[in-house]
């Protein structure tokens, strides 16, 4: 069975610190045989940070590539395979191994350690409710255990199913789930982390992750330790959140309280009673708030909270600002202190950082806005509903609290705070800011 650690530590703990030394290690150790030394697969979510990792290393790390324009990536990792290189890549490409290429990692055995968590399920785009109707009626598909989805119709390249093709590649490889019988999700197959002879994920807060409510679905055991650095080099330690110093983390963020925080809602609150008020200020500012509740007067306000807060509450240099909130209300609430590419960011591209400041809410792993003295959390995070439905249908419990803390304190973690440095921040969700409280006083 394959070990699987959760290396779960804040940021700047040392987790990628201790990958490297681990890494390092197996070339110190006394083996000749260059084939047979331990073999590693590192995945990070940018090509950035490979590019660092293979710097500072002692061992040859080979990057997939199709820069011949023939093949693909997932094809030159293959070949990678079967040359048994140790290989970095990203998460978009690890997310896309079929069988055989875990045939390969199986057969000739290697470590995987993944920086951050990566996004296991996501939905099929562009088939909707009537297509899955369709294709179960005709008994083109079967609906298995845990709703995973087996293709049942060898003629399927007919004219009537043929642009159907995707999602038949997607049950052969078992990576497709139907929820409630109304859409498709694709998966990563459980032998993505199966087919490892050992598996390390460095990341912070898993039990709020959609990663660890997989492995809950499909009973993945798992453990999780903490890292110290004992004096001479970095170590696994028993997990203990004690070890993590959030007080003194907590000591480097100036959250801003005052009227910003509570002046953009333009309902009437007057005749609520408690409980009522209270529930109100718990979904202000979430994705139902800003689609369904928010008139264009919230959103103006908000806005001018933006630009007033950049600008007079904490006077900071457009190039010294990071902000995020929904991408489709970001054109609405940018100004000409919060700048906005209406294109898909590239949020670790170093020319994309110094021209524009807004990151996507769930921003990981990049360094790129390490320098940035002031940001703005303008949502509330909560669950996608159906994402929700999809785990607890099938009986594994959700933390909303800890998802949304996982995302805000990633998100901190992206400015100078990271370096040891004061950072100003403005959290006008109410639930955010407490979460963050409770998250320096251990409670959460």
């Amino acid at each position: 069975m394959t070990k699987i650690t959760i290396v779960d530590a804040v940021c700047g703990s040392g987790k990628t610190s201790w990958a490297k030394q681990e890494i390092n290690n197996s070339v110190s150790q006394d083996i000749f045989v260059e084939d047979d030394r331990e073999k590693y697969i590192f995945v990070t979510p940018y090509l950035r940070e490979i590019n660092k990792l293979v710097k500072e290393i002692k061992i040859d790390f080979f990057q997939p590539s199709n820069t011949d324009g023939k093949g693909s990536k997932l094809e030159d990792l293959k070949m990678l395979l079967k040359l048994r290189k140790n290989i970095a890549t990203t998460h978009e490409i690890f997310k896309r191994l079929d069988v055989e290429a875990l045939d390969l990692i199986e057969e000739m055995g290697y470590t995987l350690i993944m920086d951050e968590a990566i996004q296991v399920i996501e939905p099929v785009k562009d088939i909707d409710e009537s297509d899955v109707e369709m294709l179960l009626n005709f008994n083109i598909i079967k609906i298995g255990e845990l709703g995973k989805v087996s293709w049942n119709y060898e003629k399927y390249e007919s004219k009537s199913f043929s642009r159907y093709g995707d999602i038949k590649i997607m049950a052969d490889n078992d990576t497709l789930y139907v929820e409630n019988n109304k859409a498709f999700y694709r998966t990563i197959h459980t032998r993505a982390f199966e087919a490892f002879e050992e598996v390390y994920i460095l990341t912070y807060l898993f039990d709020g992750q959609i990663q660890k409510y997989y492995y809950d679905m499909h009973d993945i055991e798992y453990t999780k330790k903490s890292v110290i650095h004992n004096g001479k080099k970095f170590e696994l330690v028993e997990y203990n959140p004690q070890l993590e110093n959030r007080e003194g983390l907590i000591s480097l963020i100036n959250v801003y309280e005052g009227n910003l925080n509570y002046n953009f809602d333009s309902r009437e609150t007057e005749e609520l009673n408690s409980k009522e008020l209270r529930k109100v200020k718990k979904y202000q500012l979430s994705s139902r708030w800003f689609n369904e509740v928010a008139t264009q007067k919230d959103i103006a306000q908000l806005n001018k909270n933006l630009l007033n807060y950049f600008t007079n509450i904490e006077s900071t240099a457009t190039n010294k600002i990071f902000w995020t909130t929904l991408k489709n209300v970001a054109s609405d609430l940018k100004n000409k202190k919060c700048k906005y590419a209406f294109k898909k960011p590239d949020t670790d591209d170093e020319a994309y950082s110094k021209k524009y400041n807004f990151l996507p809410f769930n921003a990981r792993a990049t360094n790129a806005y390490g320098d940035r003295t002031a940001m703005a959390y303008v949502y509330n995070r909560f669950m996608n509903p159906h994402e929700k439905t999809f785990f607890t249908s099938r009986n594994v419990s959700v933390n909303q609290e800890l998802l949304a803390l996982s995302d805000l304190i990633q998100f901190l973690f992206r400015g100078c705070i990271r370096n040891g440095e004061p950072m100003n921040c403005y959290i006008p969700s109410e639930r955010m800011r407490k979460l963050l409280k409770d998250w320096s006083e251990y409670k959460i």
